[in-house]
């Protein structure tokens, strides 16, 4: 009997152990991506978060080393979040990876009030170089058609941009710079650009803000006879984007003007638009485009 309950005593211990170990959270948490997109300068940052598990620290006492290749680096704390440690590490030449550790050093009071020192250690990490990058946009606005240069480093004809999330019409030149035609899109808005490509998914490139273009329509007035035709001309100031630009064009006349629906094809600038008039009346057409300032042509049906 005696036995029996040493052995429950025993396993409920273990248990309770084994839940503690569990949820003990981690004292390091490391903020360092794996994979780096290679810099000229070979200087990388290394972050990581400290949340030391121990009982009564003398937080003040807290110093953060990394350590590489057996060398320790001091690592500097965030000045508005105590928690973060960072250091810029030089990888030397030579080198597309590194493994290291954290290493955190600090003083805990004891039961009777004196000092003693402590040190906690992270799991081995490792960061790798890729040899690829995005460095910048050649402008960061302007309007719906325009190309936009984008250089970078180990870019591809696999690669494509995309802008607000919606792929963008792309060309490879080189390893070194793409180029993008800017999707129609509404204007007065940041997008943010990606590149989309390569084995770790998209890298941000920045944001960028289209600005609002003149939609051109001629004549800037409709005057015409019920059962007669007319041509309306569309024009815009660079090529349409890949997917062209739809045309919304609406009226308070709808019984007198009579019209297909308007689009600008991809490459083009402009499109012809037939109007038939219908029953007498006169108003007005507003013409609105992704992109573009509304335009409001008035329209008389005679």
């Amino acid at each position: 009997m005696n036995q029996i309950i040493k052995l429950i005593a025993f396993l409920t211990l273990s248990v309770s152990l084994f839940l503690l170990s569990s949820c003990k959270r981690p004292s390091f948490i490391n903020l360092t991506s794996t994979n780096i997109s290679q810099n000229p300068s070979g200087i990388y940052t290394i972050q990581t978060e400290v949340d030391l598990q121990d009982r009564k620290i003398f937080y003040d006492s807290i110093e953060v080393f990394l350590y590489v290749g057996g060398e320790a680096y001091p690592m500097v704390k965030d000045p508005v979040n105590p928690s973060l440690w960072s250091c810029d590490y030089k990888l030397p030449s030579g080198f597309d990876e590194a493994t290291y550790y954290y290493q955190a050093n600090y003083l805990i009071e004891r039961e009777n009030g004196s000092q003693a020192k402590r040190s906690q250690k992270s799991d081995l990490q490792v960061f790798r170089l890729e040899n690829r990058y995005v460095g910048n946009l050649a402008a960061y606005r302007g309007p719906v058609g325009v190309e936009i240069a984008v250089q970078g480093r180990g870019l591809t004809k696999y690669d494509s941009i995309t802008i607000g999330g919606e792929k963008a019409s792309t060309l490879y030149l080189s390893e070194n710079e793409l180029r993008f035609t800017v999707p129609s899109l509404p204007a007065d808005l940041d997008y943010s650009v990606q590149l989309i490509g390569g084995p770790h998914g998209a890298l941000d490139i920045g944001n960028f803000r289209i600005d609002e273009s003149t939609l051109g329509v001629v004549p800037s007035s409709l005057e015409i006879q019920s059962g007669d035709s007319a041509t309306l001309l569309f024009k815009i100031d660079f090529e349409a984007p890949t997917g062209g630009i739809p045309i919304d064009i609406k009226t308070n006349i709808p019984t007198s003007v009579i019209m297909p629906e308007a689009f600008i094809a991809a490459g083009d600038k402009t499109v012809n638009i037939p109007v038939r008039g219908g029953e007498p009346g006169e108003g007005k057409m507003i013409v609105t485009a992704s992109g573009y300032e509304p335009v409001e042509i008035p329209v008389k049906v005679f």
